[in-house]
């Protein structure tokens, strides 16, 4: 063999090198890949079987009004299934029986994050932000929610009744129900 010819297989053993490096590289990680997807299958199902026990245990537990049970297996279920709407609906629902109205305003905004035209959400949604004296943001939802039902709404009526009623009040930061008797006459409760 002559030192051109030498010169020609070297050539082409360097032009080719890095593309069937990278060629094979590829193969490989494609190969992993799919060999990962098909193993995580089980765990997955696995996955929804047990966030539907949770929330099965926190149905029971909200029946039966307790909230920080039911709360605490929601939370568990959401752990197991981030994407569930109904379970940040069921902690919505928890967080307002808990009068804590911002909060339950997250959940249900989190629903609608999740499906925009759940009209019980925004139902719900619009009864915290009454329970919070948001009585504009509520005409808001109310709005949102009879844009979505064009025609009688079922689910905009307790919410038009709610704002009707007015937001409800609020006892000052200064004093409590406990104490409200026994508290010093100042210039706000006088």
């Amino acid at each position: 063999m002559n030192v051109a010819a030498r010169g020609t297989i070297w050539e082409t053993i360097m032009r080719f090198t890095p593309a069937s490096i990278l060629l094979a590289s590829a193969l490989a990680l494609s190969a992993s890949s799919s060999l990962g997807r098909k193993a995580d299958a089980p765990q997955v199902a696995n996955a929804d079987a047990r966030a539907a026990q949770w929330k099965a245990r926190g149905a029971t537990a909200l029946t039966a009004g307790n909230y920080a049970s039911a709360r605490d297996a929601y939370e568990t279920a959401l752990l197991l299934d981030p994407g569930d709407a109904q379970t940040y609906f069921a902690l919505g629902r928890i967080a307002r029986a808990e009068h804590m109205p911002g909060k339950a305003i997250r959940y249900f905004g989190r629903v609608l994050d999740l499906e925009p035209n759940n009209q019980l959400a925004l139902q719900a949604e619009g009864l915290a932000m009454m329970d919070k004296g948001a009585t504009e943001s509520a005409r808001e939802t109310l709005a949102q929610l009879r844009n979505i039902c064009r025609e009688s709404c079922a689910a905009a009526e307790p919410l038009v009744a709610a704002i009707a009623a007015g937001a409800p009040r609020v006892a000052s930061a200064g004093t409590s129900d406990r104490n409200a008797g026994n508290a010093a006459p100042t210039s706000e409760n006088q």
